[in-house]
């Protein structure tokens, strides 16, 4: 079994740290257009909402380029 990895400055990171990156950073994009738009104050529990909203980003990157 092998895990994918990139080359990242000469250096091999997993593919999971990428897309949980990319997931964080979806994360607070969602939090700053929902507060822009007075919508952010709608969503209850946001320690729950925000965070489920990286993990869904990163599961679904993850899915879509590695997942065979």
């Amino acid at each position: 079994m092998h895990c994918p990895s990139l080359t990242i400055f000469g250096a091999f990171f997993p593919s999971w740290m990428l897309c949980a990156v990319i997931g964080v950073v979806a994360a607070v994009v969602a939090y700053i257009a929902l507060s822009r738009t007075q919508l952010g104050s709608e969503i209850r529990p946001a320690l729950l909402a925000y965070p489920s909203i990286a993990l869904s980003v990163t599961f679904v990157l993850w899915l879509t380029f590695y997942g065979h």
